[in-house]
């Protein structure tokens, strides 16, 4: 039973309503916790605000786009520019990408020891090349590029993907033991996939095999957070060796329920509990969400309790204690089998 995140209105609210000040929803609730640690992928600009008011900030990141952060809503910040917009800013800037040792955290052993003593699962977390590449040229240009010059956009794809392969290689040297590769990329939205399968297989697919068979190699999963509507996807990642396929919006289409039959023995399907239906406060609606999806989604194994993206602040805290309540009665295997 995993949440990986909760919106700050949601916390500001269940204090409100039962919360302990001195715990956290997974301390509550009694969650399990994946904790995550970031490979630094970017091309190591440095980091500038270049202006700030009372209401937002610009900023400029280490890959040197310019984002636009509100600073009074929970909102997605906005695109403002890129420094690569041509294939010449790409070929001036490609060799920042080079695998250095202040790429991979100081304390990252510490970590990764302390959180496996507690018996949490651990994940790494680099930038996924494929969305890496989307955000570095912005998204409207990127989705030019793939129509139009899609050598680029694949060269760009396999040269992060040669920087992460050789950091976590690097990790696995120094005697860092992680669970997991975790990349978080919205290649989906919630009509589809951002592009077609055959640019997925044509021009990324590969890399992400290529990063795959590392970490098996290396005895670590693979895993992806993908929102939006990726049941197109799906087998793709599956052929490229994704191990588990995480949130699986249900406002987007996804379904456990029809997707388990379909794909369930060949990847971890975790999420997929609708938060909308838990907004509702209907008890009986939220009861019919969970026994319905677990029933459908346990049987062989292969399934991790997770919302269907994150927990929004429109969720009762009294709602989503009572779900954790119904999870935790439907969702235990000894109970289903009588085995002890």
């Amino acid at each position: 039973m995993v949440e990986i995140h909760y919106w700050p209105p949601t916390l500001e609210r269940w204090r409100k309503e039962g919360l302990p000040e001195d715990q956290s929803p997974e301390q509550y609730f009694d969650l399990d916790v994946i904790p995550r640690v970031a490979l630094d992928c970017s091309l190591q600009f440095a980091e500038e605000t270049l202006e700030e008011t009372e209401e937002w900030t610009v900023r400029r990141d280490r890959d040197g786009s310019v984002h636009k952060h509100w600073k009074d809503r929970y909102a997605t910040p906005a695109e403002l520019d890129h420094l690569i917009k041509q294939r010449t800013d790409w070929e001036r800037v490609r060799e920042r990408l080079q695998p250095t040792e202040d790429r991979i955290p100081k304390d990252l052993a510490r970590r990764v020891n302390d959180a496996h003593e507690r018996g949490h699962f651990v994940a790494l977390v680099p930038n996924e090349p494929v969305w890496w590449t989307l955000r570095a040229l912005g998204f409207e240009r990127a989705l030019t590029v793939i129509g139009e010059t899609p050598a680029w956009f694949a060269e760009m794809v396999e040269a992060q993907a040669e920087l992460q392969i050789s950091l976590i290689r690097r990790v696995a040297q120094l005697g860092i033991d992680a669970d997991a590769v975790w990349y978080f990329s919205d290649l989906c939205y919630r009509n589809g996939m951002l592009f077609s399968p055959r640019s997925y297989r044509d021009l990324m697919l590969q890399q992400h095999r290529r990063l795959g068979e590392v970490c098996h190699e290396l005895g670590m999963f693979m895993m992806l957070h993908c929102d939006g509507d990726c049941r197109e996807l799906i087998p793709l990642l599956i052929e490229a060796g994704f191990d588990a396929i995480q949130p699986l919006e249900a406002r987007a289409g996804n379904d456990v329920r029809q997707l388990k039959p379909l794909y369930g023995d060949q990847i971890t399907f975790f999420g997929n509990i609708d938060m909308d239906v838990f907004a509702s406060g209907d008890r009986g609606r939220i009861r019919e969400e969970i026994v319905t999806k677990l029933e459908a989604a346990m049987p062989g194994g292969g399934y991790i309790y997770h919302s269907d993206h994150s927990v929004p602040p429109t969720v009762a805290f009294d709602d989503y204690a009572f779900a954790m309540q119904l999870i935790r009665e439907h969702g235990t295997y000894m109970a289903k089998t009588g085995m002890r």
